[in-house]
């Protein structure tokens, strides 16, 4: 069976002048790969300026009562955006709203054991925290609406102390071994409640307080020119399946299927066609019930069209999912020297997994969100 070693968090992610790639077990002190020696061949000069190729994002999933959505931050440097995105899993109503933020030192933190990133205009107040000294991540927003769209506010909490939850880093190239990619995830067991105001076409809405869960994906990359990536997330309590041997009074040997309910969460990110040793260096995981298995790299197709089935396998026989489409949102963007194409979609996935415990996930009608974006500066 495919394997990848999860080596101890490094104290830096870049080494003199060259990125630690591998994943990591832990919460690095730090997110920050600035100092990478000439990952720009065609832009030389100092530092300084390969740092401003630098991009950050903050992605938080959430699926907690009848709801589940994404909370967005994207650091573009000059400026910042935020998006709130969900939809009710009963009635498909989808719920988004965004906020363009003016120039800032620094919209998301390099620091990964205390911190936050948030919004705080008063029609669209968003807060991610985290305190490892406190172990306590939180989720907040409260958000104004209209004639038609309801105002929404939300309040989720967890603790870094649950067994289930995990933290691993990863470092890949991007798409060489010249520039990299950093992500962090988590995967908290949030507690909360989510609640809509009246409109002019529904009433008022008060999720009383949920267990859910969420996976929170944190990024900071050297981008190039241009930038085309998929990837799909899920989280939640999932069959597991374990075969294993029992021996009887007699010492006869028989082989039994153990079948249990486990918290699962899972990312998964399409290989590209120039990507580096994509098996070894990826940021493709899952976790069940705390336990991470590295996943090898995966090929998402979707040659119908983006709300026609999708399929996920790898080549190791350890990934074969496919994902049916059900709500779709696309949110364009161009500003000044920033051009991007987001594609967020809401569906359900089929299929099985397998871990390095040889336990095999099944999935059915299972809920997740995958996404495709393209970005060009």
């Amino acid at each position: 069976m495919f394997t990848r070693e999860i080596s101890a968090v490094p104290e830096r992610l870049v080494k003199n002048g060259k990125p630690v790639f591998g994943i990591f077990k832990g919460c690095p002190k730090r997110l920050d790969i600035k100092g990478v020696k000439d990952p720009f061949v065609s832009f030389p000069g100092p530092r300084i300026f390969s740092n401003l190729r630098i991009k950050s994002s903050l992605m938080f999933m959430f699926s907690i009562g009848q709801y589940i959505g994404v909370v967005d931050f994207f650091d573009q440097k000059v400026f910042g955006y935020a998006e709130v995105l969900f939809w009710n899993k009963e009635t498909k109503r989808k719920f988004s709203y965004r906020k363009l933020m003016g120039p800032r030192r620094r919209f998301i933190p390099h620091n990964m054991i205390l911190g936050f990133c948030a919004s705080f205009w008063k029609n669209r107040y968003i807060r991610i925290s985290w305190d490892h000294a406190r172990n306590r991540f939180s989720a907040v927003f409260n958000l104004k609406g209209d004639s038609s769209r309801p105002s929404a506010s939300a309040a989720f909490r967890a603790s870094y102390m649950d067994a289930t939850m995990n933290e691993t880093v990863s470092v890949t190239p991007f798409p060489t071994k010249r520039r990299c990619s950093a992500t962090y995830f988590s995967t908290p067991l949030i507690h909360g409640s989510l609640s809509l105001g009246a409109t002019n076409l529904s009433g008022a809405v008060n999720m009383p307080d949920s267990n859910g869960h969420s996976l929170l994906k944190v990024n900071r990359a050297y981008y190039n020119i241009s930038y085309e990536g998929e990837f799909a997330l899920l989280s939640g309590m999932v069959e597991v399946r374990k075969t294993v041997s029992v021996k009887d009074s007699d010492g006869n040997e028989t082989v039994e299927t153990i079948s249990s309910m486990k918290r699962v969460s899972l990312h998964l990110s399409g290989a590209g066609e120039n990507q580096v040793d994509a098996d070894r260096l990826n940021p493709n995981f899952i976790s069940v019930d705390g336990n991470v298995t590295p996943l090898p790299s995966v090929r998402i197709t979707h040659s119908a069209g983006f709300m026609r089935e999708w399929i996920i396998q790898d080549f190791e026989n350890m990934v074969d999912l496919t994902f049916t489409p059900s709500l779709n949102h696309v949110r364009d963007m161009s500003l000044l020297f920033l051009a991007s194409n987001t594609r967020t979609i809401f569906g359900k996935f089929e299929g099985v997994l397998k871990t390095s415990e040889n336990e095999v996930v099944v999935l059915r009608n299972f809920e997740g969100i995958v996404r495709s974006q393209t970005m060009r500066l």
